[in-house]
């Protein structure tokens, strides 16, 4: 036996000392798929219909062409010290091909945040226009210039960040590739952040992606609740 093997099998005999006793009658019922077995699709479907709200970014770069803009749902943020984004995308449409084609050729975007107000705009931003069309004036966006990076930003989007490429990682058989950025220059529409960088989310009024054609959500509801102290956990 490798030691692989023997330690994956003290992992497992753990595992099982730590599991719920309790009857399994009284546990919900479910039903489990195996990824393997499943097409595109059906795996989207499962994963996509889960992983729910997803933020979106509405991404802008620029090329031969001109300007892009074209909106991703598999986006959030990953990390500081650099702050950095990610966005990942296949590239089964014109829109997403030209974001990144882009992408690689200037290593620059600008990732906006979509409020509820711009929600129809961001949405013709999702049309597979050819590569000669600016779907950021047939959304009827307000741009601006970047500080940092040659991309156009949108005035209109509550918050901007201006991001330069770190890596791209192409992953699966699709495949899709991540775009991971470093925010190089922060913007946000005044009213939405303090003097002490604290954003007002309901100000800032994000929408977020559900499962399904078209579905989308908004903030309307929200609640605080704060991790107890040690001494009084459970």
């Amino acid at each position: 036996m490798s030691g692989f093997d023997s330690h994956s099998q003290t992992l497992s005999k753990l595992s099982e000392q730590h599991m719920s006793k309790v009857p399994e009658a009284e546990l919900p019922k479910s039903v489990s798929f195996d990824p393997d077995t499943l097409n595109f699709d059906e795996q989207y479907k499962l994963l996509g219909g889960s992983v729910i709200p997803r933020p979106i970014a509405l991404v802008t770069t620029i090329g031969p062409d001109g300007p892009n803009a074209a909106p991703f749902s598999f986006f959030n943020a990953i990390g500081m010290k650099p702050p950095m984004v990610m966005f990942s995308m296949s590239p089964n449409t014109k829109a997403i091909k030209d974001t990144l084609k882009n992408v690689q050729a200037n290593s620059e975007f600008v990732v906006h945040i979509v409020s509820d107000a711009l929600k129809e705009k961001m949405n013709i931003c999702a049309v597979d226009y050819p590569s000669s069309v600016n779907e950021i004036e047939r959304a009827g966006f307000r741009t601006v210039p970047g500080v940092k990076v040659t991309p156009p930003r949108i005035a209109d989007c509550p918050a901007q960040f201006e991001c330069r490429l770190i890596q791209i990682l192409t992953l699966g058989e699709v495949p899709y590739y991540v775009v991971i950025g470093e925010v190089v220059y922060f913007h946000f529409h005044s009213e939405i952040v303090n003097s002490r960088h604290h954003i007002d989310y309901v100000k800032l009024d994000p929408i977020g992606r559900l499962s399904g054609a078209g579905a989308y959500t908004r903030i309307t509801d929200h609640f605080k609740m704060l991790i107890p102290p040690l001494n009084e956990a459970p």
